[in-house]
């Protein structure tokens, strides 16, 4: 099992550097485009969210990755903040039309469908986010 984990500030001008950490992690691994697509959207939403609604929070986000078999995981751990369980997060109706529609939710949505599976578990006031997808190997 190939594991990873870095902190990166909470700030937007960090999504280069995550985009720069998963993209060496997916490369060792051989890990197939499309998963590496579907956590590219899925870590930017989750950590621009974590940057948007804790902005004056002063402490680093912290970002794992591991392989387990066929079976990519990222988890996110923003820490000191309150319970936000995007689990619970109903889907935007995407058949209404945009007058009638909430703001918000969609990233979420996208998260939610990029991936096989979202875990949340909230403790000590710490927020950690589990993302799992199957993968391919690339040919080499």
């Amino acid at each position: 099992m190939a594991a990873e984990q870095r902190k990166f500030k909470r700030h937007m001008d960090s999504l280069a550097r995550i985009f720069e950490f998963v993209g060496e992690f997916f490369e060792r691994e051989q890990v197939d485009a499309e998963t590496k697509h579907a956590f590219d959207l899925a870590v930017d939403e989750l950590f621009t969210n974590t940057v948007k609604y804790h902005p004056s929070n002063p402490n680093e986000i912290s970002i794992e990755l591991r392989a387990e078999n066929q079976t990519m995981i990222l988890t996110l751990k923003d820490f000191d903040v309150d319970s936000f369980d995007l689990t619970k997060k109903p889907d935007p109706n995407l058949g209404a039309s945009l007058k009638d529609r909430s703001p918000g939710g969609l990233g979420i949505y996208l998260t939610k469908k990029v991936v096989d599976e979202v875990q949340y578990e909230y403790h000590d006031r710490t927020s950690v986010i589990t993302l799992k997808k199957s993968f391919r190997r690339k040919n080499v």
